[in-house]
């Protein structure tokens, strides 16, 4: 009847520990995974194909433009050149003063700026949707980020293939084995060791960029089966909106953070956006430990094995929400704890 089938917030109330623990690893994972595709491309720049040039590199004219139509005639190579490697960024003038007032007759209509002053210019200066900056004044600094850009993007697109590749195969691998608690935990673990990597060490980034895949592919396998193992079956569609509800609200809050940390850092993301991302991991695993203990304690839901005879959860029944033991011999050992999830 209608009144049975109604969605009431108190259902919430009849979910058990081992489906609230779901919903902390979910937040904590995703929360790591997604917003990392965010500022990908920014930390391979600055770790792998856009790395600042080093201190003792001065340009020939400090204060004026390195490539474009604002250059000297004669050129404003740096000390450095021929020395850099292709994964360095060309030097920058130390400073500049620009403005539309005393260069009228060179100045574009086009740059978005009515004046370019700065005393101490940083690459965060540098934007190169300018044309001020991509045509006139540093036209190889620019150059040369596209090109890079384009290297990060080809590689920040391995998570994507690992995942499009190996979620089907995965997703039958856990109904074989079950053992989702441990899986839960051992992907957060890969995170830890690819953001480790990522913010200490000089390693090509094929292989964090692999561990993130991997972890993204068996924690996506593992999570959203769980739910329907953890819920009475009449409440699995609300248990799916609130998992959902709480991991967007980690995609909302962890973007922030990061900017925050980003800003704090000198718009660096490395090591501190990294360090960032280890101690979520870390936490993540954290949680799938306790989610593990939890399910072993409870009946070991997660466990669970798909039947060659086809059983399914009908062969149980709901009991203060969580399961109780009902011919679990087929799915989980004779003297299991089977008491409320």
């Amino acid at each position: 009847n209608d009144a049975s089938s109604s969605v009431k917030l108190s259902h919430i109330l009849k979910f058990g520990r081992v489906f609230w623990l779901l919903c902390a690893s979910c937040f904590v994972v995703y929360g790591i995974i997604l917003p990392f595709n965010n500022v990908a491309s920014g930390i391979l720049l600055e770790r792998d194909y856009f790395v600042d040039p080093s201190e003792d590199c001065v340009l020939r004219y400090v204060d004026q433009c390195t490539a474009g139509t604002l250059a000297p005639e004669d050129g404003n190579p740096s000390s450095c050149d021929g020395d850099l490697s292709s994964n360095t960024a060309p030097v920058l003038p130390k400073s500049l003063n620009f403005t539309q007032e005393n260069n009228a007759d060179v100045w574009d209509s086009d740059w978005e700026k009515s004046s370019y002053v700065y005393d101490d210019l940083k690459s965060s200066n540098v934007n190169c949707e300018d044309s001020f900056w991509a045509d006139a004044c540093t036209k190889d600094y620019c150059d040369s980020k596209s090109d890079a850009s384009e290297k990060a993007g080809q590689v920040m697109s391995i998570p994507y293939f690992i995942s499009a590749s190996l979620s089907p195969f995965l997703g039958g691998l856990v109904d074989k084995v079950g053992r989702r608690a441990i899986m839960a935990t051992f992907a957060p673990l890969l995170l830890v060791a690819a953001h480790l990597v990522f913010g200490y060490s000089d390693w090509t980034p094929i292989i964090p960029l692999v561990g993130q895949g991997m972890a993204y592919v068996i924690f996506s396998a593992v999570i959203w089966p769980s739910v329907p193992l953890t819920v009475e079956s009449k409440y699995t569609g609300t248990a799916y909106g609130v998992m959902t509800s709480i991991q967007n609200i980690g995609l909302a809050i962890f973007p922030l953070i990061i900017a925050s940390i980003h800003n704090s850092g000198g718009k660096s993301y490395i090591p501190s956006v990294e360090l960032f991302f280890v101690c979520l991991a870390a936490f993540g695993v954290a949680v799938g430990t306790v989610l593990h203990v939890v399910d072993q304690k409870t009946g070991a839901r997660l466990h669970r094995v798909e039947n060659s005879d086809g059983s399914t959860l009908d062969s149980m029944h709901m009991h203060d929400g969580g399961f109780e033991c009902n011919e679990v011999s087929a799915l989980v050992n004779s003297n299991a704890d089977c008491g409320a999830i």
